[in-house]
């Protein structure tokens, strides 16, 4: 985008990764997960978003494709976003209505960081179809936990699960529902995912962001 954008040489710039918390990981004993289960009224089995919800992250189009799981796979799978309402919000909510989806989306609100590791933990899958990132931060939390990720194939995305997420056009309805429904029912392709998704996260670490941000400055000074 710098290249495109601004013109810049490219062999002036240096792309250092992000890196999940180290907080967020497989967790052995399930209490944490069945008390936010408990406490933000989820079932056992749902499909997580996490981000501010705002026209970026495309929430429009996972309510399309969860609104046809339910349909053509009768899926009993509930589906809960958590993150604050961004601006132009009110359509998703309208949405939500509109399809009749309203005691099968649980809207969660801010959730802290403690939240999100059980929310993760607990998850089938983590579904990011935004149409734009600048790197994908929640996605990366959601593979080191040890969960399978959906994400569209678009902007940094691809860059940074590399071959660990299912990867979907993000206006494609029909490829998301299916993509779901796949991770949802095909036990041995969530368990690669989830393997190749801890693996793909221990790839990314904040000691290596620091050490080849410092290399920046070394070669510079």
């Amino acid at each position: 985008d710098i290249v495109r954008l601004t013109g810049a040489p490219e062999h002036k710039i240096t792309v250092v990764y992000e890196a999940a918390h180290p907080m967020y990981r497989p967790l052995e004993d399930d209490r944490l997960c069945q008390d936010v289960r408990n406490r933000f009224g989820l079932p056992d089995d749902f499909i997580l978003f996490v981000s501010t919800i705002e026209p970026r992250k495309n929430v429009p189009t996972l309510l399309a494709a969860y609104k046809q799981l339910l349909d053509n796979y009768r899926s009993p799978v509930n589906l809960a976003l958590g993150g604050e309402r961004g601006w132009l919000s009110d359509e998703v909510f309208a949405l939500v209505d509109k399809l009749g989806l309203q005691e099968r989306v649980r809207f969660l609100g801010h959730v802290s960081p403690e939240d999100l590791l059980g929310l993760y933990n607990a998850a089938r899958v983590l579904v990011h179809p935004a149409f734009y990132e600048g790197f994908g931060l929640t996605p990366l939390e959601a593979m080191a936990c040890g969960t399978p990720v959906i994400v569209s194939n678009t902007s940094s995305l691809p860059e940074v699960v590399g071959d660990a997420a299912l990867l979907v056009e993000p206006t494609d309805v029909d490829g998301l529902a299916v993509a779901i429904w796949r991770v949802l029912s095909d036990a041995a392709l969530r368990k690669q995912m989830m393997q190749k998704g801890l693996q793909r996260a221990r790839s990314f670490s904040w000691e290596k962001t620091a050490q080849e941000t410092l290399e920046i400055y070394r070669r510079l000074a």
